[in-house]
């Protein structure tokens, strides 16, 4: 195996639907707090209540392996549907639980704007899980990038992530050209549709700005 392929291999744990959210989380929380000037106290406070809410986001997780208590193997039952579905649940946990501490403390509206594209990423994601395998890597490597170029255009390198993880997919076997695509076209029309709802609002802290 060659190099090439050997970290072709690998691009899909180094940016792992869990990896890329997180970070893209909490660079999306530093740039809110440092537009607003808030003390460093209020960036530990919110970078807290996000961990926590990551933190709940497991009990899916460990509820389903506790179910099927006869190792890896039984759990996904030859498909990954199952394994999906409880991914879903857990991003679908914490988008929610961080959406609302950051409504209920008025720390701004760019953190919230972006869970709600996450969480509306991972409808059809969870929907269509058992019966049509899109690719939950390329949607979750571009609801965050994109939200975040979307946000601030500085960050716009960032989505060669999710484009290279298009053909990495396909190139792995996990999935064919049609559910990698077609996740990049949820991903994409739901990130950019939600931000041009939130844009028409009026209200420029619900978008954040774009600057160059």
């Amino acid at each position: 195996m060659s190099v090439l392929e050997r970290a072709i291999g690998l691009y899909g744990y180094v940016f792992h639907p869990i990896t890329v959210l997180g970070v893209g989380s909490l660079l999306l929380i530093h740039r809110e707090w440092r537009d607003q000037n808030a003390g460093r106290d209020a960036l530990w406070r919110r970078i807290g209540a996000f961990l926590g809410a990551g933190a709940l986001a497991l009990v899916p997780t460990a509820a389903f392996f506790v179910l099927f208590r006869g190792g890896l193997g039984r759990a996904v039952g030859g498909s990954s549907w199952r394994l999906d579905e409880v991914v879903a649940a857990g991003v679908l946990i914490a988008a929610g639980v961080t959406w609302f501490v950051w409504r209920r403390y008025e720390w701004g509206a760019v953190v919230p704007g972006a869970m709600a594209t996450f969480a509306t990423v991972t409808v059809p994601y969870a929907a269509l899980a058992p019966v049509w395998d899109i690719s939950g890597h390329v949607i979750y490597a571009l609801a965050p990038t994109l939200s975040l170029a979307l946000v601030d255009r500085r960050y716009a390198p960032l989505l060669v992530v999710p484009v290279l993880m298009v053909p990495t997919r396909v190139w792995v076997e996990a999935h064919t050209w049609t559910q990698s695509i077609a996740g990049f076209a949820v991903a994409a029309a739901v990130a950019v549709g939600l931000y041009r709802v939130r844009t028409r609002s009026g209200d420029p802290r619900t978008a954040g700005s774009t600057a160059s």
